[in-house]
């Protein structure tokens, strides 16, 4: 009874006259359908009316079901403007390419002689916007000028947010001046932030400065324009300049501050922002977080964990990566695995921050079983994936491991090696006294050695007793490098460590006759 009764109240609002009300009618997919159903099998579903509402709350209510609602489009013999509205709408919602279908149904709409308007062109030129298709896009604005909305402010916008996506800000800025007597705040963050993702930060400056009417995201453009170009005073002095703030505002500055690797002032203003009662969103949790794994600071990473499952955020694939990398490289790789298995969906970056981790902790045989589970999963690797167990085996001592995941890497899934897998190699090769074979690897490389890899040779040469070799390799290191005065120590301890003192003199002569500078040391201290 109660069932009939529920029946009967979601029928009734997808009736109702206000369309935001009937998208509310069914609080799961399944009673979408069964009305549906129901509706069909007593012939109502044909009634245009109720035909229009069920294709709404299939294709742009929060239950949103494309297949179903292509499904539900494909059985109607005519369909209404408010119907290719609809599908239009809801495809130029979706991410990636999937937003051109919206685009298709625009097309079929005009073969089939309905014609478009001022609600149409906008949804259309946000699917061109979303998959970047300038040509398309282009033809679009005619279509705008042909039918007749190109003096509609909401139209004007949407064409201008197309071209600044495209980075075609010559014509953006065509438009805007056609259009300067209809412009307003949504015109000018349109072109401020085309400007922004140009490059072109000062121009973008200059259309900032001249806004009459700025509301904070043209604040906010402007502070992550300045961030992502590296001028981060310039952010901040916009920053401490707004007349209010929103959780993006923060997060821009924030993540302004990690990427510029000024992570205490990032943690410092995340405090800030929290002590200020306003609740992170998750591009500044995950930017808070990544400075945490730059400084390897413990105690703030383990509070901001505390921080999103207080607050309920998702443990989705950015804010889970993160996680995993921050306790990884604090040395915490419990929680690393613990966050990591709590993840209901991984990708690549997912599993190369979970092997890293156990990598950097000198977990090597549990990176390279996680490296196993990951392709039986069907996840393919990559460089870092390759870099990190490279790493592993080496910390670990794995050598004919190591010789293994090098020769996957290379033959199996073709990669061409960087620096730092040969310098890995090296490395796992020299710790093992192999310090024979490790030169023909040297010599055999497709890449100029670095000075690095000779220097990790004379290292091992120190330490297995291959004296010998070790002089040669290190007085050719300071052939490539004799300014670097790293390089004349590594050779003098190697003599000092024989006892020969007269070579190790001569070295620290050489050293000071050529004025070399000394590499300052430095240390990371968690503020």
């Amino acid at each position: 009874m109660a069932s009939n009764e529920a029946a009967a109240r979601a029928l009734e609002l997808l009736h109702h006259p206000s369309l935001s009300q009937a998208l509310n009618a069914f609080a799961r997919p399944s009673h979408l359908k069964q009305a549906h159903a129901h509706l069909l099998v007593a012939g109502l579903a044909r009634r245009l009316f109720t035909a229009t509402r069920l294709l709404a709350c299939a294709a742009v209510s929060a239950l949103r079901d494309l297949r179903y609602a292509e499904a539900m489009f494909g059985g109607v013999r005519v369909p209404t403007f408010f119907m290719y509205n609809t599908m239009i709408r809801a495809f130029s919602e979706c991410a990636g390419q999937d937003c051109l279908r919206g685009v298709a149904y625009y097309v079929r709409m005009l073969r089939n002689g309905v014609f478009p308007d001022n609600f149409t062109h906008p949804f259309v030129l946000r699917s061109c916007s979303l998959s970047s298709q300038l040509l398309v896009g282009r033809q679009v604005h005619t279509h705008v000028v042909k039918f007749g909305s190109g003096r509609d402010i909401y139209v004007v916008n949407n064409m201008l947010s197309m071209y600044s996506s495209c980075g075609e800000m010559g014509d953006a800025r065509q438009l805007f001046d056609e259009c300067s007597g209809l412009v307003d705040v949504v015109s000018w963050t349109s072109l401020v932030t085309g400007y922004v993702k140009a490059g072109d930060i000062d121009v973008a400056r200059s259309y900032f400065d001249r806004m009459l009417r700025r509301n904070v995201v043209s604040w906010n453009a402007m502070i992550s324009g300045y961030a992502q170009s590296g001028r981060i005073s310039d952010a901040r002095k916009l920053f401490d300049m707004m007349p209010e703030r929103d959780a993006s505002s923060w997060s821009a500055m924030i993540s302004g501050y990690a990427q510029c690797k000024m992570c205490a002032d990032a943690l410092g203003l995340f405090k800030e922002m929290v002590g200020g009662g306003i609740v992170a969103n998750e591009a500044a949790v995950v930017s808070a977080v990544s400075a945490c794994a730059q400084l390897r600071a413990i105690e703030w990473g383990t509070w901001l964990h505390k921080y999103t499952v207080e607050n309920g955020f998702a443990m989705n694939v950015i804010l889970g990566t993160a996680l995993v990398d921050m306790h990884g490289k604090c040395g915490n790789v419990e929680k690393a695995v613990k966050v990591f298995n709590l993840m209901p969906e991984r990708n690549v970056c997912s599993w190369n921050s979970m092997i890293a981790s156990l990598a950097l902790n000198a977990h090597g045989k549990q990176a390279l079983s996680l490296f196993w589970q990951m392709q039986r999963l069907g996840h393919t690797p990559n460089h870092i994936t390759f870099t990190a167990l490279l790493s592993g085996c080496s910390h670990s001592g794995l050598v004919k491991e190591g010789r293994q995941i090098f020769s996957l890497m290379t033959e199996k899934y073709q990669l061409e090696p960087w620096s730092e897998h040969y310098g890995s190699m090296v490395d796992l090769l020299g710790r093992a006294g192999l310090i024979r074979e490790a030169v023909e690897f040297v010599k055999g490389m497709h890449i100029e050695p670095h000075p690095g890899l000779w220097g990790a040779l004379v290292a091992a040469c120190k330490i297995h007793g291959e004296i010998e070799l070790g002089k040669q390799l290190g007085k050719h290191l300071i052939d490539l490098e004799p300014d670097h005065g790293g390089r004349y120590a590594l050779l003098s301890d190697l003599f000092a460590s024989i006892e020969q003192w007269d070579d190790v003199e001569l070295v620290r002569n050489s050293f000071l006759q050529r004025k070399v500078l000394k590499t300052p040391g430095n240390s990371i201290i968690e503020l």
